[in-house]
């Protein structure tokens, strides 16, 4: 979600120090530290990353002041990620008053979708379609934001122009184009990019995150199971749990701050580090594939059934289909 910062481990340069946490080990923490500019950690260690999502000095409690780069950071998602002053729920700190049972009842609802998505019921053939090579990557668009949008209003339909917007806020979010995020806000043009999803579910912000989002990482999922399904050969012989897990995907990065000055894994914060957490890259291998969703977390998406479910059930209905003599 957000761009990372890397330094080398041991450098010290005009007072610029990265510290790392656990200099004998090629998993670590790495802090980014100088007074007043930039105080960042990098996490890529799974157990390192379970640790810190769970600790509760960690928290999406974002104060934007600090160190420059902190504040920059900080301020660019928090308004990207809001509309008319509200967080979108990913962004809501653990102790928000609502949080806890706004995701909790999304969970169970979206348990329920996922016993119906995983058999492969015939709402899912546009989808196995494509997988089977029928359909460009824009009509792919539209088919998985339609799908998220009908979890939020059973009559949602997908736009060129709601697919447009998804991507612009994304875009946004990850850029480092100053003059191209000038432009889109002074123009209104990402208000109104919100504006319009958000219009499409009734004002259910974590609609509106899920088709900005999630929308990507099940993009991804279904190019990655279209070539499994182009190989007759892998095709036969993976397993349906294993191909689903082979288009499984997390986001990049998630972000935490510091509540308070402390020590982590031998790492030392200040009240108002920003903590990086890789879970693109923790979340490979069998053992860690809990991060994909953090689902040992406080904070785990509500979605950890269903997009399994849902690839599940194109896997099942594509595959059955190019099996055919």
């Amino acid at each position: 979600m957000l761009k990372e910062i890397n330094q080398k481990s041991g450098t010290q340069q005009a007072g610029f120090e990265t510290i790392s946490a656990h200099r004998m080990s090629d998993h670590s923490m790495k802090r980014t530290y100088f007074p007043g500019i930039i105080d960042i950690v990098d996490v890529t260690d799974p157990a390192e990353i379970r640790t810190i999502s769970n600790d509760s000095r960690f928290d999406r409690d974002f104060i934007a002041h600090g160190p420059v780069r902190n504040v920059q950071r900080l301020r660019k998602m928090l308004r990207i990620f809001s509309l008319n002053g509200r967080l979108f729920p990913p962004l809501l700190p653990r102790t928000d008053p609502n949080r806890a049972a706004a995701q909790d009842e999304l969970w169970s609802r979206l348990n329920v979708k996922a016993d119906e998505v995983k058999h492969g019921p015939a709402e899912l053939e546009p989808l196995a379609e494509w997988v089977r090579g029928i359909g460009t990557a824009e009509k792919l668009g539209l088919l998985v934001q339609q799908s998220i949008g009908r979890l939020f209003v059973e009559t949602f339909t997908a736009t060129e122009e709601s697919l447009a917007a998804a991507r612009m806020v994304l875009e946004a979010a990850s850029s480092s184009n100053v003059l191209r995020m000038l432009g889109w806000r002074i123009s209104g043009r990402l208000e109104r990019a919100k504006t319009l999803l958000a219009s499409m579910v009734n004002g259910d912000l974590a609609g509106v995150i899920a088709m900005i989002t999630a929308r990507q990482l099940i993009d991804d999922g279904l190019h990655k199971m279209r070539q499994l399904a182009a190989d007759p050969a892998l095709r036969s012989s993976i397993t349906t749990d294993a191909a689903v897990d082979e288009c499984l995907f997390a986001p990049t990065t998630v972000l935490r701050q510091a509540k308070t000055s402390g020590e982590v894994g031998g790492c030392p914060f200040r009240r108002g580090s920003l903590f990086i957490l890789g879970l693109g890259s923790a979340s490979k291998g069998a053992a860690n594939r809990d991060l994909l969703f953090l689902s040992q977390s406080w904070s785990r998406c509500p979605a950890e059934k269903w997009v399994p479910a849902l690839l599940q059930g194109v896997w099942t209905r594509a595959s059955a289909t190019l099996q055919e003599p």
